[in-house]
């Protein structure tokens, strides 16, 4: 999830708590309010400061390996650590100013801090690019396929706090992101008008609860927004892959499924893109669509329209070779022997680290070595995001190697 999200759904939640639970003997309802919105925004964000450690490595594979991922700050273990050092600075931020908090403040806190890095974990868990909360008892990969890592309902929520924080600076900033969600929903052509209008109408409204009514109802009513959207997206998303894996076995019978990688549209729960990872006997394909849940309402061809595919991929796709409907488009294949990845990954370094994170991975030779990628991320014609380029003179092993199952550990073992 981006992290103006985790910015602002922690400082909505940080004032609910500020709000909700009676009021400090020792610190002041300013001083309270301030370390509650302070503690839920710095600490739903920290845990991506495994960033930082890119910047170091300047590898694709580190950086793939290492956010989300290297410093295990995705994980429970991980957040409990980042969760302590956030309750021991603020406590040492009291001692400096002479502050001895009560028992409830030192309880308060605590709880704060807990919260704020676990919610970043439950929020990034909704999209497709995975975490592994369980280190070091589970190596293994989980994904919510559910909500897009950039969610301008998600912004809308905050329209609460318009009129609930004090102070003319949260209001500029609110309204500015507000308006920009608005902005990009019905100028960038990735939103349906349909569904622009209902964002506007969501931002409007949430805007005047907070504007009218209690504060208490305007919290509850961005909290409540909050959790409906979420609820709406990952309900959409077990239905639409029900229908997907039907589908694919109706069309396919012949071939196993082994993943479908959901990708929905930007404040549409309706539209998907799908990754189909499938295999048989001797041969691998990942077979790419798009989907929609209402084709009535809005067509496949509508929801491919709606979503930003960048300029070309890496992997050549094919043509499927099926019928598409307003309920399913295909928009190409990529396919290979079965026991390819599994070659390359005893063959060389960079590959079997980046097999580790790849979830629809792709090989293809080039020259006397090999470009190996994930398809979830293969937007551009050149290396990207998830691609390595390998050969008899080139073999990038991470700096920093890490201990996650491969996703496609089907293929590596040959089951």
């Amino acid at each position: 999830m981006d992290n103006l999200t985790h910015t602002l759904i922690g400082v909505m939640v940080g004032e609910t708590l500020h709000r909700s639970l009676p009021a400090s003997t020792v610190l002041s309802d300013r001083a309270r309010r301030t370390v509650a919105i302070t503690v839920m925004a710095v600490g739903g964000n920290l845990p991506d400061a495994d960033i930082i450690y890119t910047t170091w490595a300047g590898t694709t594979v580190d950086y793939v390996l290492h956010h989300r991922g290297h410093t295990h700050t995705h994980t429970f273990a991980g957040a409990l650590g980042l969760s302590l050092a956030l309750f021991l600075i603020v406590r040492l931020v009291w001692w400096r100013r002479k502050i001895t908090p009560g028992r409830a403040d030192t309880w308060f806190l605590a709880g704060l801090s807990l919260l704020a890095t676990l919610l970043h974990l439950g929020l990034d868990f909704t999209n497709s690019y995975g975490i592994h909360p369980l280190w070091p008892l589970d190596n293994r990969w989980y994904y919510g396929d559910a909500v897009f890592i950039v969610e301008p309902l998600l912004w809308a929520c905050s329209a609460v706090l318009l009129f609930v924080l004090p102070g003319r600076s949260w209001r500029i900033v609110i309204s500015l992101v507000l308006a920009a969600g608005l902005g990009l929903s019905w100028l960038s052509g990735f939103v349906p008008p349909s569904l622009a209008a209902l964002l506007t109408l969501l931002t409007v409204g949430l805007a005047a609860v907070s504007r009218y009514a209690s504060v208490r109802a305007a919290l509850v009513a961005g909290i409540a927004a909050w959790v409906a959207v979420t609820a709406t997206f990952v309900t959409t998303a077990r239905t639409a892959e029900n229908r997907i894996e039907a589908l694919l076995a109706a069309r396919f019978p012949d071939t196993r499924t082994l993943d479908v990688v959901l990708t929905p549209m930007p404040a549409n729960p309706v539209c998907r893109e799908a990754l189909a990872v499938q295999q048989t006997t001797d041969h691998y394909v990942v077979r790419q669509a798009f989907h929609s849940l209402a084709p009535g309402w809005i067509t496949a061809d509508r929801c491919r329209e709606s979503y930003w595919s960048g300029t070309g991929t890496t992997a050549t796709l094919h043509p499927v070779g099926q019928a598409n409907s307003d309920e399913l488009l295909w928009t190409g294949e990529f396919g290979m022997d079965t026991g390819l990845l599994a070659t390359l990954d005893t063959q060389y370094c960079a590959v079997g680290a980046l097999l580790q994170f790849a979830r629809a991975p792709w090989a293809v030779p080039k020259g006397d070595g090999w470009v190996v990628g994930d398809l979830r991320f293969d937007r551009e014609p050149g290396l990207g995001l998830a691609e390595v380029e390998v050969g008899p003179s080139a073999d990038g092993c991470p700096h920093l190697p890490a201990p996650w199952i491969p996703p496609r550990e089907e293929l590596l073992n040959g089951d």
